[in-house]
């Protein structure tokens, strides 16, 4: 797996549920020379609601030093989407803002949005929901409207200021561990160790062992996933975000981005 030789890179596994603070999860890793640690690992968020989160990301954000920040959300809409709802195509925070102003609820977001369709990141990478399925348009909503008030860039419509904010997908980086997808549950605790076998095989990553029960037992798998998200972001990091086509962000649709081969393999 590439990944960067310094820096810091955060993860967050995202939710827009009503106990959103608890659902929440963000990882922290630090790289130094060939080696990288996860040195926190946390529910960043005690206030309640989804709402109170989404308020809360990029406050929270501006405190973490980090390099790159991996969200598990989508960052837009399909183009058409976009363009029957006169949104703005420039980036997610243009976007946020927008649909801030203009949608007072998810619920009315999802029915002007209208029927699911899936982005063409969606299609390459087999995602297996469009931004407004029934089990992620809070997700896809509050994230928006959370990354309205943060700063940084947003690869693939831009790679500076520091941090970048990138959409990933924890699940992509388990089927490209060679996994499973089901690892969400109880009574698969022994795949939610094997993912994590994996990711220190393919990396060296140093996790501390209370973190790695942390993962294990946590039976929805966020924990797991907020360190998934983090490896993606500094993975395509390392990699100066490739692998998104030019109209990822001339049509405002925006790429997930996952973790990348190490060149020499």
């Amino acid at each position: 797996m590439l990944l960067p030789h310094e820096g810091r890179a955060v993860g967050v596994d995202w939710s827009g549920a009503a106990q959103a603070h608890r659902k929440v999860w963000a990882a922290t890793l630090s790289f130094r020379g060939d080696q990288g640690h996860l040195v926190q690992l946390q529910r960043p968020f005690t206030s309640r609601g989804a709402k109170a989160v989404s308020e809360g990301l990029g406050p929270w954000l501006a405190a973490q030093v980090a390099d790159v920040v991996g969200l598990d959300f989508c960052f837009s809409l399909e183009a058409s989407q976009l363009a029957s709802l006169g949104l703005p195509t420039t980036g997610p925070q243009e976007l946020g803002r927008a649909i801030s102003a203009t949608f007072d609820s998810a619920e009315s977001f999802r029915a002007a949005v209208g029927p699911e369709k899936k982005r063409v990141t969606e299609v390459a990478c087999s995602a297996p929901f469009a931004p407004t399925n029934l089990r992620m348009y809070k997700q896809t909503y509050w994230g928006l409207r959370a990354l309205g008030s943060c700063r940084g860039a947003f690869p693939p419509w831009s790679t500076s200021p520091r941090p970048a904010l990138v959409e990933v997908l924890p699940a992509e980086v388990v089927r490209w561990l060679g996994l499973p997808k089901t690892y969400k549950g109880r009574g698969v605790e022994e795949r939610r160790r094997e993912i994590l076998r994996r990711v220190r095989a393919s990396t060296d990553l140093l996790i501390p062992d209370s973190d790695l029960l942390t993962m294990v037992s946590d039976a929805d798998g966020d924990a797991l996933d907020a360190l998934l998200a983090a490896l993606s972001a500094a993975s395509a990091w390392a990699s100066g975000f490739t692998g998104a086509p030019p109209t990822s962000a001339s049509t405002g649709e925006g790429w997930i981005f996952s973790v990348r081969q190490r060149p020499e393999q």
